[in-house]
């Protein structure tokens, strides 16, 4: 092994070692660039203009820092020229980094450069280069965080940015490891290094044959497992490789029972590079954490509207939500806070601001897992119901926590059998979570569940409860659990402790309605124009979709704001202060295609699933014209004439959201049940009995079958 030091001339030369005469060494982890310093250069003393110098001389000046005259760098101690001696070195990586004093990472494409900035943003800055590095994407990275008892991150300009126990939250939701799915996303220079840099963890040696192939490098792998005997290696490898050749299958499971990848010591031991035979395999680990996901997770939360501006920011200096955010007041609560609030209020997006918050800036440990579930009782199965939030909750930890895999060993392989070929069941999620929560430890952990009123009522009481239950588990295991709900005034459901703040009532909630007002109401500083928006405010009574949806009226019916305040004023009274009559004037206002509304808004309401913008076009034709044959001339109609008419025949009420699947929502939050909207449409129910909800099905299926013919 030949290590780097500076001579008595401050020049750079290298010593070669062997065995145990090795001295203690730093060594250095990086991604290679065009202009790398070579073993040649450094030979023929030449080299110092490439860029790849100056990492060189880093890893040298903190060698010297920390006490080590010493250090090594691929590029340069490798004489890549001799075949045998490259052999060598790959077969003795992982040792070399075990051995190492001390790791440098040294993140050529994350920036961390001195600033005035506040520590959270200087932080949230240099964070979001650092979980996209490349050096995340290299296949040699996994054996380089394994194998050193310390790794210390740098950023280009040598400023040190933590190491692998601080970030160790960002590099496991970045790596997505402990998991034997490493290599699936991994990138190599040549494709056989990704077989290559396996061999130190599997503690295997093989000559190199650059030019053989990747699936040729994986095959003589194998071989070598399987000569050595290593059936359970052999399995577990397979799999890895499957992944890396035809990148068809993604695990989501660690290594059952493997110690902390980012908190291994170093050893070679090979207990610490086998599998350990459970009742449930990792393969059917894997299965099971798989079946969590459901296509729309977390579509509702995406989808929603940030908070505008500072709007909701107020809620974070509230000495409830602050007496709740302290751990060491966690008794006077039992670790509960849930806000309520009449219909409009704007719950879900203050709690999108409290989640991203807490999930971006963790306040109390840096090991803090944050999970969120928004119910949506529009939505799918999974959206609005308590079985796919503790799907959604238990899939979320494990990603971020993938050691608690272990949670899954309380059931028999016959049970794990069962639960794979008829799917997950509401008390083995329960179980599952329960365990998962033993097994926290020290990491705190925080849920945010919102608009628990969206979700089954006869289930809602029994899953309060459990989270109940929850907050005891955690306690006896000395770990930090904060759960925060939202939700309207119903269900009403007691809790024994917690914190409990209703919207509506709160100064910072009006605040943000009344700046809404003078943002979005460009009527000049008069004492009458203050006036009128006075009147706004106390008309809402703390409804702001209200308030959103009058000053939308009024700008669109007063564009020219030349016009005198009284006329405004005049308006605004004859606008209803109540929700439901507001949506109802809006319905009705212009007298226009009344029938089409009203048949268009009953398929959104009544249909079992979001409905595509074709299927919602050609239902509500059909509605109108029985003899509509509902066949898609794409040349007649364009989809995005579809759209259009989507929010033309809905007044405005509902839109064509930017997902995937590119179906139609209401937009706006009010109507979240049929019963409830039903009330609200009762005036057009009325007057249209002859279009039944059995006509609406029997029309969506005709519509559907004749657009997929």
């Amino acid at each position: 092994m030949r290590l780097l030091t500076h001579n008595n001339n401050g020049e750079l030369s290298l010593t070669e070692f062997l065995g145990e005469n090795t001295p203690p060494y730093a060594i250095l982890s990086h991604t290679w660039g065009s202009e790398e310093v070579t073993f040649a250069d450094l030979s023929d003393g030449i080299g110092k203009e490439k860029a790849g110098y100056d990492k060189i001389e880093f890893c040298g000046e903190r060698a010297r820092c920390d006490g080590l005259q010493y250090f090594w760098v691929d590029s340069c101690c490798i004489d890549k020229a001799s075949s045998n001696e490259l052999t060598e070195a790959i077969n003795s990586m992982f040792r070399w980094y075990s051995k190492a004093a001390k790791c440098y990472v040294y993140l050529s494409d994350v920036s961390c450069p001195s600033s005035e900035m506040d520590n959270i943003t200087h932080a949230l800055l240099w964070e979001t280069a650092f979980r996209t590095s490349r050096w995340f994407t290299r296949g040699w990275t996994l054996q380089e965080l394994i194998a050193p008892r310390s790794v210390e991150f740098f950023s280009r300009e040598g400023s040190l940015l933590g190491n692998k126990e601080s970030l160790e939250q960002q590099i496991c939701e970045t790596t997505r490891i402990p998991r034997m799915s490493w290599m699936e996303h991994r990138e190599t220079t040549r494709g056989e290094d990704k077989a290559y840099s396996m061999l130190g963890i599997l503690d295997i040696s093989m000559s190199s044959i650059y030019g053989e192939g990747m699936e040729n490098a994986f095959d003589r792998l194998l071989d070598k497992l399987e000569n050595r005997s290593k059936k359970r290696q052999h399995n577990e490898l397979f799999v890895v490789t499957q992944g890396v050749i035809s990148s068809t299958k993604r695990l989501k499971t660690a290594h059952p029972h493997s110690p902390s990848v980012l908190s291994h010591s170093g050893t070679n031991d090979s207990n610490t590079k086998s599998c350990v035979v459970h009742s449930i395999d990792y393969t059917t680990k894997e299965a099971l954490i798989n079946m969590l996901h459901f296509d729309k997770i977390d579509e509702r939360l995406t989808s929603l509207t940030a908070a505008q501006g500072s709007t909701c920011r107020w809620f974070l200096g509230k000495s409830e939500y602050i007496s709740w955010h302290d751990a060491a007041q966690q008794s006077d609560h039992g670790g509960f806070l849930w806000i309520k609030g009449n219909p409009g209020t704007g719950k879900s997006t203050l709690m999108k601001l409290l989640f991203e918050e807490e999930k971006l800036y963790p306040k109390s440990h840096s090991s803090q897992i944050t999970l969120s579930f928004f119910f949506l009782a529009r939505g799918t199965i999974e959206e609005k119901s308590t079985i796919g939030l503790y799907r959604s909750l238990l899939h979320q930890l494990l990603e971020r926590a993938p050691d608690l895999s272990d949670c899954l060993d309380w059931m028999t392989a016959n049970g794990a059998r069962g639960i794979k070929r008829s799917g997950w069941h509401e008390q083995a999620l329960k179980q599952t979570l329960a365990k998962a929560i033993q097994k926290l430890k020290s990491r705190p952990l925080t849920i945010f569940a919102d608009a628990l009123d969206e979700c089954d009522k006869s289930k809602a009481a029994g899953m309060v409860s459990f989270f109940e239950e929850l907050c005891d588990i955690a306690k006896a295991n000395q770990t930090c659990l904060k759960i925060c709900f939202s939700s309207r005034h119903y269900p009403t459901i007691t809790i024994q402790n917690g914190i409990e703040v209703t919207l509506e009532n709160e100064g910072g909630h009006m605040e943000d309605i009344k700046q809404y007002v003078k943002a979005k109401l460009k009527i000049g500083k008069s004492k009458q124009a203050e006036s009128l928006r006075s009147d706004i405010l106390e008309k809402s009574s703390g409804i702001f979709l209200w308030v959103v949806l009058v000053i939308d009226i009024i700008n669109s019916e007063y564009p020219d704001k030349s016009i005198s305040i009284k006329k405004i004023r005049e308006r605004l009274r004859e606008i209803p202060p109540e929700l439901n009559d507001l949506f109802e004037m809006i319905l009705t206002r212009d007298g226009e295609n009344l029938e089409q509304m009203q048949i268009c808004l009953k398929f959104i309401l009544f249909a079992s699933r979001p409905l595509k913008p074709q299927e919602l076009y050609f239902a509500t034709q059909v509605g109108l014209d029985r003899s509509c044959s509902g066949r898609w001339d794409r040349e007649d109609v364009e989809l995005d004439n579809m759209k259009t008419f989507v929010k033309s025949s809905s007044k405005g009420l509902a839109e064509v959201i930017r997902n995937k699947a590119a179906e139609v929502q209401s937009s706006t939050n009010p109507l979240p049940q049929a019963s409830e909207s039903a009330h609200l449409l009762g005036f057009t129910l009325q007057y249209s009995r002859k279009l039944s909800l059995r006509a609406c099905r029997e029309e969506l299926c005709r519509s559907y079958s004749n657009l997929t013919d």
